[in-house]
């Protein structure tokens, strides 16, 4: 995700969540981008909406 970001040039970094309950393997992390930055990343970040491609196609 990071790598899609600067792709775009926008800045980010991860943030180490800390020791939380978590069964998985690592630690729980976040990626933490410029407030200005937001909603693009939002948008290049967020799922492909199905009906919106089908639409796009016909």
């Amino acid at each position: 995700m990071q790598n899609v970001l600067a792709a775009h040039q926008i800045p980010s970094r991860i943030i180490d969540l800390g020791i939380a309950s978590y069964f998985g393997q690592g630690s729980p992390a976040a990626l933490q981008v410029l407030s200005d930055d937001r909603w693009a990343a939002l948008l290049l970040l967020s799922p492909i909406d199905e009906e919106q491609s089908d639409a796009h196609e016909n």
